[in-house]
């Protein structure tokens, strides 16, 4: 069997149209198929010259456009040259526009900002799971925010809620007499963000977590408990450019939401 060749076009990526070209191919067991696909064609006369191309290889096109004039163009192209063709993403739209009583955007490209967006999210992940607690403080200059603080004030949910959001977290444990990672302090300081509570406050939630643990009796002590937080206002002194958010009573959204306002203003990009 000769191999026949199948012409993709698309004003986007054209992986939409593979994937599904591709989900339709393997049901023949004994086809022989050459796959081109032509992406980012955003002009007619881009689109001509493939079209043309297409018609000379005898070729099945199959086309992702979602501006309309796109679509048509190619159709009559098809047609009138009486090629066999597919338009993938026309019915689709012009249903979902029916149903929805909407107006497509016809705006190409829309679905790579949105992956683009999933997979920052993704990496975000990663880089914070591989931070947290003090962990591979080498690569703290990678991170888009840092957050110190005490045992106990919310530092790993809050950075998994940032990462969630696309920002890169490392959280570093302030723990007395034991020093900062060195690193700490060569990366840009405006990014650091401290966590700090209420001694009381931290006191019950220390009481609460060590009920569930074997920690030492001293961890829960509001002697103990009231110096580590002179202990960081201390350090807060020493290191005033860094941003300090008290997580006393707060939800983690709250804390997560003012460090973002603290570290990146109103510049931030908010993610759906």
């Amino acid at each position: 069997m000769s191999t026949k060749k199948v012409v993709i076009i698309s004003d986007a990526t054209g992986q939409s149209g593979l994937h599904i070209l591709r989900a339709a191919l393997v049901q023949f067991e004994h086809a022989h198929t050459k796959i081109m696909l032509f992406h980012d064609i955003d002009s007619k006369a881009g689109l001509k010259k493939v079209l043309d191309q297409a018609r000379a290889d005898k070729a099945l096109i199959a086309f992702t456009f979602v501006k309309k004039e796109m679509r048509d163009y190619t159709t009559s192209f098809c047609v009138k040259n009486k090629i066999f063709h597919l338009d993938i993403l026309g019915p689709l739209i012009k249903n979902l526009a029916s149903f929805l009583r909407l107006e497509p955007l016809e705006t190409p490209s829309l679905l790579r900002k949105v992956d683009e967006r999933y997979f920052k999210r993704i990496d975000a992940i990663e880089y914070t799971l591989g931070h947290d607690d003090g962990r591979d403080a080498k690569s703290l200059v990678d991170a888009d925010i840092v957050i110190v603080g005490l045992s106990r004030t919310s530092k790993t949910p809050t950075s998994f809620f940032l990462a969630q959001e696309g920002y890169k977290v490392a959280n570093v444990p302030i723990v007395p007499g034991i020093p900062l990672p060195e690193e700490l302090f060569e990366i840009d300081q405006r990014k650091i963000v401290c966590l700090v509570i209420d001694p009381e406050v931290l006191q019950k939630i220390r009481k609460a977590r060590q009920e569930k643990s074997s920690l030492t009796p001293s961890y829960s002590e509001f002697k103990e408990v009231f110096a580590e937080c002179e202990y960081v206002w201390d350090l807060r002194k020493k290191h005033r450019i860094w941003k300090a958010v008290d997580t006393t009573n707060k939800s983690i959204e709250e804390t997560a939401w003012e460090i973002i306002h603290h570290v990146f203003g109103d510049q931030h990009e908010e993610y759906n």
